[in-house]
Order: C-alpha cells, then sequence, then structure tokens
C-alpha cells in the first residue's frame, strides 16, 4: 500500500490499485478531489493495476482474498 497526503486529501493506494481518498475536513469528496486523488495516485512511485492494463489492455486482474 502506497500513501500520500495533499493540503486537503489523504490518500492511499492498495496493492490491487484501488484508490481510497478522503477530504481532511471530512466533507464529501467533489469532482474535482477525485481528479486530484487520481493525478497524486497515478504519480506515485510504484506499478499499479492501471499501469499493467495500459501495457497489456485486455488483461484479466484477478484479486487475491
Amino acid at each position: 500500500m502506497k500513501e500520500a497526503e495533499t493540503l486537503f486529501l489523504e490518500i492511499k493506494v492498495y496493492d490491487d490499485g484501488l484508490i481510497r481518498a478522503r477530504r481532511k475536513d471530512r466533507k464529501p469528496l467533489t469532482d474535482a478531489d477525485r481528479v486530484e486523488a487520481r493525478r497524486v495516485a497515478d504519480s506515485l512511485p510504484g506499478i499499479t493495476v492501471d499501469d499493467v492494463l495500459r501495457i497489456f489492455p485486455g488483461a484479466r486482474v484477478i484479486r487475491n482474498g
């Protein structure tokens, strides 16, 4: 799992590529917050499911657990 923070968001990227974001002030996420969370998650080092699917389009992703 990778974690990141911005001024207003706490972002977690799980090993399967799931992105969890929440505002630090606990208000609901806006569309702009979701875009920012995706941008920050994509800029973190490491490989995510989205990275793999960009290279191998149409690949089947299986979750364990």
